[in-house]
């Protein structure tokens, strides 16, 4: 008999899910389903230190410990769509752990963006069923029923909390969550509330009352210019209402209750106008500020259990670049290679079907990897459930066409690429966008035969820059790209004719905002996809500013500006964001001046990042310097800018002498120098010009010449705005690898304010060529090139720098006066006649002298090139003009022994000549209001 066929069967009980905590920080986790365990941790640990030093950075609400003003600012430098709403919230959940009491969510300057703030919040921060226990444990305002009505309720109603309610909820220690538009109308409806239930309720209690007021996009709409606002005509007094709308909602005309406390926190991406703003402001930040970290290969690991760890902007993610964000440092950098920016032509019509045609084939491919629904087929589809209406069908993809700020030309683009496609008229295209279906005509899959070379080779161009990113990033293969033939079945059954162009923006006929999520029919409960799976979007600023595009692989960005500025062009970087999983199929299309500008912008915002990283570490750090480029400002938000570089031009001429009435000090260094080594006389056409030793002096020795000389009537301190200057500098050089030097990079001579600092200071100078030699090991972000002012020295050859870097001849340059006789000039070996140049306030008159643009070959040119004659070479083209020396060419320290007649002393005058090729800095002040 056969045994009967057994089957072993295992019976288990798995592990109940995962539950949300009673706390709010805990249900708010639970709620972040999309983050790895890495990313959580790093959230927890971020959102930690801005409660602890920043939201509790005095301790519990106290009269003694916090300010007079019982207000606490501060800023959060997150990076453009990198998840900078999680900290918000994040940090909204630990503060009402820690009993902060009221909770202000400013949500966006459009309607669109606020309620997409609101409803992150009611899904993840106060997420879960709306039941009366939920209800009972917070007071949120607006109720969802409003916040998300159709309708257009009064703002009165909006924001309406009876007193009542307010009372009992600070009794029992539950928070006030309220989520306002950051609209003048909108807040002076909310002070309202405030002033009439808030107020009251806390003078009653017997406890200091918290609330926290956390700004979303804080450098949008938020920044109080105090030069403009001085100088403002009445008749547009509405223009700043909203950062004193916002100022008035914890300190209105009336006094408040003396123990309600106040922590404002700007959430941005671009702070350069929240950290220009004077201090006097009400939402500048005076008490703390922080950066939060992204997700890459490298940086710092999370520590969770030291908040003193040390950090970085990134941190290393292990799951791989799925879970990077892809921001600047992949786009502009590291990503190169892998051509994801392509510089655009003369061409517009070329480069638009260049952008046009990357854009479908890399939906081919994505479709291809997803064996999903594509967009065609998904529109006809209908699912019984929301979450099937996602898993089903592919994931969104997008491409951003960015025209420029005028809201008609982005209409006229949109026409322009339906008309490419294969659309007849111009009336017939603009009808279509009008209809909000505009898809892409049959016509268009003609050209898959008819022009089959335009289409195939962004298969080859993919497949490039996929082993590019494999290469860069250490991955162990690269996700599949189809064949042709399948490439080609995909675009004409799927993405070309399921995809539709958009045009976004203020203009009514225009779509309000992209669509990603599945829509239910009322009548027949089913649901239908997301209506933007493919999706061209038109538009301009409105999408430089909190909308997402969601799977955006093509950005054409023709908009240039002539006065471009840092902080708006870096929000209009809608590309950035987690787009690791299919990166190699990004494209950036821009003309090749505005990818260097974004480039630069990348660099000078990881430099204020890192000054920020470096001030949280060290409670003793420098405040950041807000930078900028020549040939562009930090922010157009704040009057009355000023550019301030490290060094005063090419050839700068220290022009400051001691009184000749006693010994000068500088002439006893000028011997010890000359005393030290040999030199020999320099004659050119058969004239004496000086003398010049034999051996240049490294960067550094040259630095400690300069610094060795001393004047009775100057010497700058250590706590002047240069001094700080240079601190924050060397904070930021010091983060990459340690300076040797105890000394510092600015060594003045006096402790405390001293002098003001003067233009060509020979201490700055000095400073300067010393961090020139610290720059050739390190690749310190926020710095140019001078004599380059367009290349960045992060981006330079190292090597290449360290065999260019420049040695310094040094020279006495002789006059037409009599022999200097006074020690300790006269005992060296070598005669010095004197110069006699005119003096005035402790200033010789003249600078560089024996400029002759007439001279030949042969003949003496001028004193800035004194050191040429000595080696015998050339004189470098431009010589005469305000150019630099070249790249690789020495420098120059050259004396003048200045004595007139009947002048009793000798005294030191410099000029210095410094050639190209060092670091630049260009840091952005602004004038102080007296």
């Amino acid at each position: 008999m056969t045994e009967p066929l057994r089957t072993e069967r295992v019976y288990m009980n798995p592990p109940p899910a995962a539950q949300p905590g009673e706390s709010w920080w805990s249900r708010y986790c639970y709620e972040l389903t999309n983050l790895t365990p890495t990313a959580k941790a790093a959230l927890e640990v971020d959102c930690r230190y801005i409660v602890d030093r920043g939201v509790f950075g005095d301790g519990s609400p106290d009269p003694e410990n916090w300010p007079a003003s019982r207000v606490r600012t501060g800023v959060v430098m997150g990076s453009v769509q990198s998840g900078k709403t999680a900290s918000m919230l994040g940090v909204s959940a630990m503060a009402i752990d820690r009993k902060v009491d009221v909770v202000v969510v400013l949500g966006g300057t459009r309607v669109s963006l606020w309620r997409q703030t609101y409803g992150r919040l009611i899904s993840q921060l106060d997420g879960g069923p709306d039941t009366a226990k939920k209800r009972s444990r917070r007071l949120l305002c607006p109720a969802e029923r409003v916040a998300l009505s159709e309708n257009n309720p009064r703002l009165a109603d909006v924001y309406r909390i009876t007193p009542a309610e307010i009372r009992r909820k600070l009794r029992s220690n539950h928070p006030i969550i309220v989520v306002a538009m950051k609209q003048t109308d909108h807040l002076q409806a909310l002070g309202r509330t405030l002033r009439e239930g808030l107020y009251s309720a806390v003078a009653a209690m017997d406890r200091p009352v918290h609330m926290l007021v956390l700004d979303d996009e804080a450098d949008d709409g938020s920044i109080l210019d105090a030069v403009v606002e001085s100088g403002r005509n009445p008749a547009y007094d509405h223009l700043k209402q909203v950062p004193r709308a916002i100022a008035n909602l914890w300190d209105p005309a009336e006094p408040t209750p003396a123990n309600l406390y106040t922590t404002y926190i700007g959430y941005t991406a671009t702070p350069q106008a929240n950290l220009l703003q004077e201090d006097h402001n009400p939402l500048a930040p005076r008490d703390f500020l922080v950066s939060l970290r992204t997700p890459l290969d490298i940086g710092h690991m999370v520590d969770p259990a030291d908040p003193d760890a040390p950090r970085s902007s990134t941190y290393p993610e292990p799951k791989g670049i799925e879970a990077y964000y892809t921001g600047g440092e992949v786009f502009y950098r590291r990503g190169d290679r892998a051509g994801l920016c392509i510089p655009t032509t003369p061409n517009t019509n070329q480069d638009l079907a260049d952008a046009i045609r990357a854009f479908l084939v890399a939906g081919a491919i994505r479709l291809h990897r997803s064996e999903k629904l594509g967009p065609a087929s998904a529109a006809g589809a209908r699912f019984d459930s929301h979450d099937r209406a996602i898993e089903a069908v592919s994931e969104p993809h997008s491409m951003l066409f960015h025209p420029s700020a005028n809201i008609q030309e982005h209409f006229a683009a949109a026409v322009q690429v339906l008309r490419w496609a294969g659309v007849g008229t111009d009336a017939e295209a603009r009808a279509m966008l009008e209809s909000g279906a505009a898809y892409l005509p049959e016509a268009l899959i003609a050209t898959l035969d008819s022009d089959s070379a335009g289409w195939k080779v962004w298969l080859d161009r993919y497949r490039s820059s996929a082993a590019a990113i494999e290469n860069e990033f250490n991955l162990l293969g690269s996700s599949p790209i189809p064949d042709w033939d399948e490439a080609k079945r995909l675009l004409s059954e799927e993405v070309i004719p399921g995809t539709r162009v958009a045009v976004i923006n203020s203009d009514p006929a225009a779509d309000d905002r992209p669509v990603y999520d599945p829509v239910q029919d009322s009548s027949t409960g089913l649901w239908a996809p997301a209506r933007d799976l493919s999706t061209i979007f038109v538009s301009g600023n409105v999408m430089a500013r909190g909308i997402t595009l969601e799977g955006m692989t093509t950005a054409l960005f023709r908009r240039t500006s002539n006065n471009p500025v840092a902080d708006t062009q870096m929000q209009m970087q809608r590309w950035f964001g987690y787009r690791g999983s299919y990166i190699e199929l990004c494209r950036v299309f821009a003309d090749q001046a505005q990818l260097d500008l974004f480039c630069a912008y990348h660099d000078v915002d990881e430099a204020i990042r890192t000054a920020i990283i470096e001030s949280m570490a060290d409670g003793d750090a420098p405040e950041p310097v807000v930078l900028q480029g020549r040939d562009f400002a930090a922010t157009g938000k704040i009057a009355n800018i000023g550019r301030v570089p490290l060094l005063p031009g090419a050839k700068p001429f220290i022009d400051i002498i001691n009184s000749s009435d006693a010994p000068d000090p500088n002439a006893n260094l000028v011997a010890e120098v000359f005393a030290s080594g040999p030199s020999h006389d320099l004659s050119v056409d058969g004239v004496l010009r000086g003398r010049i030793l034999d051996e240049p002096l490294s960067l550094g020795e040259a630095a400690d010449l300069l610094d060795g000389l001393r004047y009775a009537s100057y010497a700058p301190g250590d706590a002047s705005q240069q001094a700080a200057l240079w601190s924050q500098l060397e904070s930021r050089v010091a983060s990459l690898q340690p300076l040797g030097a105890a000394e510092g990079l600015y060594r003045p001579p006096t402790v405390g304010a001293g002098d003001a600092p003067r233009s060509a200071c020979p201490y700055g100078i000095a400073a300067y060529l010393r961090l020139w030699e610290a720059c050739l090991t390190r690749p310190v972000r926020g710095l140019f090139v001078t004599g380059q002012p367009g290349d960045l020295w992060s981006m330079l050859d190292l090597q290449q720098t360290v065999a260019q870097q420049p040695q310094f001849w040094v020279g006495i340059r002789f006059g037409q006066g009599p022999d200097i006789s006074t020690d300790p000039l006269a005992g060296l070996d070598f005669p010095i006649k004197a110069t006699q140049k005119g003096s005035e306030s402790g200033r010789v008159t003249t600078t560089w002298g024996s400029n002759n643009p007439n001279a030949g070959p042969n003949q003496y040119r001028g004193d800035e090139y004194f050191d040429y004659y000595h080696r015998g070479e050339p004189l470098p083209p431009g010589a005469g003009d305000s150019a630099w020396r070249p790249v690789g060419a020495p420098g120059q320290i050259l004396f003048y022994v200045n004595q007139r007649p009947n002048q009793p002393h000798p005294v030191v005058a410099v000029g210095v000549s410094i050639p190209a090729g060092g670091p630049e800095q260009f840091a952005a002040t602004r004038a102080t209001l007296i």
